[in-house]
């Protein structure tokens, strides 16, 4: 039986809905229940969804409120890579505010894929 679940995403949030839909993937096995722990692990360039700079306006794109709404509602726990945060410039006062949401090495990353009974990379 399927208890956990880690979703690895790593696409910019701009172009793509990689990020976006990750999170709906992941907020949507949590609300069903059959799930007791779902998790997202944003690598590379998936990290600059996280920017409290982020401005959506000035890419042309659709502000992403809903989809943080999601995350609050639904405790979704979030794990920033580390390494994919100092390549991009970026340091944790960087990211926008949030008690789910953690920066971390890549052992610990490694040991919460090892530690769920699935994970996939969307």
């Amino acid at each position: 039986m399927v208890n956990s679940i880690i979703i690895l995403c790593e696409d910019s949030p701009f172009g793509k809905n990689s990020v976006v839909e990750t999170i709906r993937m992941a907020t949507g096995l949590l609300a069903i229940g059959d799930i007791d722990d779902c998790k997202v692990v944003f690598m590379k360039d998936s990290i600059y969804f996280l920017s409290k700079n982020l401005n959506p306006d000035a890419l042309k794109v659709d502000h992403f409120t809903n989809i943080m709404r999601l995350i609050e509602l639904s405790d979704l726990e979030i794990y920033v890579h580390d390494k994919a945060l100092e390549d991009a410039g970026m340091v944790v006062s960087d990211l926008m505010p949030g008690d789910n949401i953690k920066v971390v090495n890549i052992e610990k990353i490694s040991e919460l894929i090892a530690e769920a009974n699935m994970s996939f990379k969307y």
